[in-house]
């Protein structure tokens, strides 16, 4: 899996140089591709002036619990070379496999959170980036963003398998940050209480990577072969939403 050009601006270039960044993973699976990409991601990161400082995984704990106990920690650490706190986390789920530039690419946008497309590994290859249900009252309730622009625009929720969040999104957000219960997933419960106190999230439309699947890895190719197949379907439920976004 070959990199992006790195066309990176001065101005990129100069918020990289202001980054700390710490990869948190709480899924952990024996996938040696998972850390072959992380070594390559961390040193093309460096060589471009991005730190990627330090990993935190956690391993036998619910999925919502090692969320929180990995933020808790990486609020406390400080970064070995300044001194400072980590300014962002970019968190990782090791049954992904992604290109060198991730870091680089999803540091490029100076916002909140920031998502990479995947898809879902299981059923239906859906993408793992939804908008919400405006008739829910209680903002739990979202739809899959079928068509996603190849740009960074703004949206609702998204899993949090392959993003980068800035650490305030965790200082304006009370605890706890992550829950589970029958209506929504503990990443997509922290976008919809993050939106309720200004933590905005977006997704790089024009950045996907992989998705290790139960026998085989989920790309692009089944989202297209999915969303062919089920046309009809598709535009009975389809809804027409206006994207924020640069």
């Amino acid at each position: 899996m070959k990199p992006l050009p790195c066309n990176y601006t001065p101005e990129e270039m100069q918020h990289f140089a202001e980054m700390q960044v710490a990869i948190l993973s709480p899924v952990m699976f024996d996938y040696p591709r998972f850390w072959s990409c992380v070594v390559n991601m961390v040193g093309f990161s460096w060589h471009h002036g991005l730190r990627v400082e330090e990993i935190a995984i956690t391993e036998r704990t619910v999925v919502d619990w090692a969320r929180g106990d990995l933020v808790r920690e990486a609020l406390k650490r400080e970064s070995i070379y300044t001194g400072k706190p980590y300014t962002h986390f970019l968190w990782l789920d090791a049954d992904h496999l992604f290109k060198a530039d991730l870091c680089c690419q999803l540091a490029r946008h100076d916002v909140d959170m920031v998502s990479a497309v995947y898809y879902k590994r299981l059923k239906d290859p859906t993408p793992v980036i939804y908008v919400r249900n405006e008739k829910d009252p209680e903002g739990l309730s979202h739809f899959p963003l079928l068509e996603i622009p190849q740009r960074l625009c703004k949206v609702d929720a998204f899993g949090f398998g392959a993003c980068l969040t800035r650490r305030e999104a965790f200082e304006k957000v009370p605890e706890p940050w992550f829950t589970l219960d029958y209506r929504a997933g503990e990443d997509i419960s922290f976008c919809s209480r993050a939106r309720k106190h200004g933590v905005e999230a977006y997704v790089d439309g024009a950045y996907t990577v992989a998705h290790i699947g139960e026998s085989r890895i989920i790309t692009r190719d089944d989202y297209d072969k999915w969303y062919q197949e089920n046309q009809d379907a598709i535009i009975q439920d389809r809804v027409e939403i206006q994207l924020g976004g640069k």
